[in-house]
């Protein structure tokens, strides 16, 4: 439970780096579910301002030590670079992504929606496989503590009256984020916190198959406590979401800097970017888990772990899976000063234990394209087939990407080629890798 206010307690924080914009889902189908139904009834996500955001700037290079860990660029909406390190802790854009991160949960109804069951049932549906996910993910770098307020917060006014609905904006998020330290600031100590989870109760607004209101809002404080405490990094989960609980796994990415891979604009042919290979695409999927270019921006993976190719090479690698703590988990090739190619192996352990298919991944990294927008898109092994068609009605044309023992492929704008020699004794890929 989260401890009574304290009449001393002292500011945690200072007002967001800059105008953030809470990072929204789409709509998912769930796991192993039916055909979808129209795909006009799908909630197609988009990226929400708290204010106007600067134009995208050329990107810095790299420093001299990491030249594959492309930096971000200013003006991206959640940019693939890596940030400095001003990026995250307390008063900056992002929450940090190691050690111990602090998330404060609360449960909110409303006297138009009153909650239809308890908020230890509420809670439940989270935690602790939330934790358990960024444990898995993290190899242990994350620990996530989550500290309840187990009964529901009244909110003062009813649900219609705050406008939410899909791609709702900054005006009404703040006046639900004030109006809800009307009633809770009192009572709950909101300093010391990273994150702070909304778990809306369910019944106030659509089914989430109809329209997906879950978001994420972080770089910029909607409202202050009187300690001064900034709710500047608030993840808010409505509805029942198929996806479970990876619902707020995705949301508390964005907190961590990571944006949406899903194609907000075209989301008939989403899955044809990043699949279901990474949470902050289509996390319904059966592959669950996070790339490895993200757990390395995040702290998870060290650069010892990435063999980062500048120049020429005609080499062999050996990976080990991106699901397995230790060894070296991805081949990077920079081919300008804002995109990478990356490989790496997958295999059906941890979070992705229910993955469809085991193999070399490839894909592209861009820092210079907005979260929602495809700033990482797979390179399909297998064109001209899906996989695992059980996992979604429409969207599995990436579920067999992988490739496998004795494939090979030419990458034009990186130069270079790639072919799967075959596995260790232990399980490892061993892949051949040139580039003139």
């Amino acid at each position: 439970m989260a401890s009574p206010k304290r009449p001393d307690a002292t500011p945690s924080g200072t007002q967001g780096a800059g105008p953030g914009g809470g990072r929204r889902r789409l709509t998912r189908t769930g796991l192993r579910c039916a055909a979808l139904g129209a795909l006009g009834l799908l909630a197609v996500g988009s990226t929400v301002s708290a204010g106007p955001r600067a134009p995208a700037l050329h990107a810095s290079p790299p420093p001299a030590a990491r030249p594959c860990a492309l930096r971000a660029v200013p003006g991206v909406a959640m940019s693939e670079g890596f940030p400095d390190d001003s990026s995250r802790g307390p008063g900056a854009e992002f929450a940090p992504s190691t050690g111990t991160v602090r998330a404060l949960t609360l449960l909110i109804d409303f006297p138009d929606a009153p909650a239809p069951y308890s908020a230890a049932e509420r809670y439940g549906e989270f935690f602790p496989a939330v934790k358990k996910w960024y444990a898995v993910s993290s190899y242990g770098r994350l620990d996530y503590r989550s500290t309840p307020v187990l009964r529901y917060i009244r909110m003062p006014r009813p649900f219609t009256a705050y406008g939410i609905g899909r791609g709702y904006g900054w005006d009404a998020h703040t006046e639900m984020m004030r109006d809800l330290l009307r009633v809770a600031d009192h009572d709950i100590d909101f300093s010391g916190y990273d994150i702070l989870n909304i778990l809306v109760t369910p019944n106030a607004g659509p089914p989430a198959d109809e329209a997906v209101l879950s978001v994420t809002w972080t770089g910029a404080s909607a409202a202050t406590t009187d300690d001064g405490a900034h709710l500047d990094k608030v993840s808010l989960i409505y509805g029942h979401d198929q996806s479970g609980p990876r619902v707020l796994s995705h949301e508390n990415g964005h907190a961590l800097g990571l944006p949406d891979l899903y194609a907000a604009d075209d989301f008939p042919r989403t899955d044809r970017l990043a699949g279901q290979w990474d949470s902050m695409s289509l996390d319904w999927g059966l592959q669950g888990d996070l790339f490895t270019w993200h757990k390395w921006k995040l702290g998870w993976i060290d650069d010892r772990q990435i063999a980062c190719v500048t120049g020429r090479t005609d080499a062999t690698y050996t990976l080990r899976a991106d699901e397995v703590r230790g060894g070296l988990k991805a081949i990077v090739v920079p081919y300008s000063r804002t995109g990478v190619f990356v490989l790496e192996a997958r295999q059906q352990l941890g979070n992705d234990r229910d993955a469809c298919r085991a193999g070399v991944l490839a894909y592209r990294v861009r820092t210079d394209v907005d979260s929602g927008k495809g700033p990482v898109t797979v390179v399909d092994a297998h064109p001209h087939t899906s996989a695992c068609d059980f996992s979604s009605g429409a969207f599995n044309s990436l579920n067999d990407a992988p490739f496998e023992v004795g494939q090979s492929y030419t990458d034009p704008a990186a130069q270079l080629t790639f072919t799967v020699l075959g596995r260790t004794a232990a399980g490892e890929w061993r892949i051949h890798v040139t580039r003139r």
